[in-house]
């Protein structure tokens, strides 16, 4: 069993769930019936190892921008109300699919790595998609409401042109 515990926004409930894992080297599986719907007895599949190692290989030959970056996106995306949708997963697979596009990732790159990042999320939004690195025909935007994307499309615009709204 794994006990999954994140902090809770001020006024919000805190919800535990307990859930089944098998792991064996770099795979794990979940039974979490919330991401299988609509087979109760299927596993999922997650990446998160992947992800994980994938960004840490990469990292390993500059000064670990990605992962800087990774937490700067979250932090980001956890202040502001719009961008909350976007949880690590998502932003991962992002910073992946940047870096397959861009070879320099050293420290000065980090302010412009971002404004791309925002460019980037922009494109996927508008599609509707943002393939998974490791199973393009997984949709890391799926779950995300249509009202959810417009308000994430609609801030980072505005964050094109006046990068501080994120900070507030």
């Amino acid at each position: 069993m794994s006990l999954c515990v994140s902090r809770p926004e001020r006024g919000d409930t805190l919800f535990i769930s307990i859930v089944p894992v098998l792991r064996e080297a770099d795979v794990v599986l979940t039974a979490q019936v919330e991401l299988t719907q609509p087979w109760d007895s299927a596993w999922h599949l997650s990446l998160y190892p992947w992800e994980t190692q994938r960004l840490t290989q990469l990292d390993s030959a500059d000064q670990g921008v990605r992962r800087a970056l990774l937490k700067t996106l979250k932090a980001v995306c956890r202040h502001c109300p719009a961008l909350r949708p976007l949880t690590a997963a998502p932003l991962a697979n992002l910073i992946l699919h940047l870096s397959d596009k861009d070879v320099d990732w050293s420290e000065g790159c980090l302010s412009g790595r971002f404004q791309q990042c925002v460019w980037e999320l922009i494109g996927y939004l508008e599609q509707g998609v943002l393939p998974s690195y490791f199973k393009p025909s997984v949709n890391m935007l799926n779950g995300v409401t249509e009202e959810e994307v417009d308000e994430m499309g609609f801030m980072l615009y505005c964050a094109v042109s006046e990068p501080d709204i994120l900070l507030i």
